[in-house]
């Protein structure tokens, strides 16, 4: 008789981080968040809107923006967003926050 052993995966929270991004930059992204009816409250915390949620968290002294938990499901996954459309949309608008 075979017997098979079952190991079961543990979930992991996948997280990003995004360098660089000084007080000024975080305003900004703040800023071009809450134009969009997204407003991140505090330097972290929990984040939900539309079918994406994630997790952030500012370091002022590390000058670094970490996103984890990030979520995508309905309504926005039927619009075609997925986890690294989120993260590039959040990149392109880090990017031009820096100038």
């Amino acid at each position: 008789m075979l017997k098979f052993k079952v190991h079961k995966k543990m979930k992991t929270k996948k997280m990003k981080k995004f360098n660089q991004v000084n007080p000024a930059t975080f305003e900004c992204l703040r800023g071009k968040l809450k134009s969009q009816g997204i407003e991140l409250q505090g330097i972290s915390g929990y984040l939900s809107k539309n079918g994406i949620s994630l997790d952030f968290a500012y370091s002022e002294a590390e000058e670094s923006l970490s996103i984890s938990n990030l979520e995508v499901g309905f309504p926005a996954s039927m619009i075609g967003m997925n986890k690294d459309k989120v993260l590039g949309i959040l990149e392109k608008a880090i990017s031009e926050c820096r100038g």
